[in-house]
């Protein structure tokens, strides 16, 4: 078997085996939403404690509405994978 069928075959039962595992109904998510809570909370701490920093330096952008929209949306686009925590996917390479 060559090394691209094997790659094809190993994210075929990596997503086989998250659609088995991952929670079906509303009842069975609500074990998760704590830890995504949790997981959230501590991402937009370090946004609002960047937020806060750069505004103590006298960065005038810093109070601005937009900036701060694009510093809570950076943050939760880079640390999403981290948030969603076992409800994401698996990563395939």
């Amino acid at each position: 078997m060559g090394k691209k069928k094997r790659e094809e075959k190993l994210k075929k039962k990596a997503l086989k085996e998250w659609e088995e595992k991952r929670p079906k109904t509303f009842r069975e998510a609500l074990k998760y939403f704590p830890g995504v809570f949790l997981r959230t909370t501590l991402v937009m701490m370090a946004a609002v404690a960047l937020i806060l920093f750069l505004g103590a330096l006298g960065l005038k952008v810093a109070e601005s509405f937009w900036f701060q929209l694009l510093v809570y949306l950076g943050f939760y686009l880079a640390f999403q994978r981290f948030i969603m925590g076992p409800l994401a996917p698996p990563r395939i390479k």
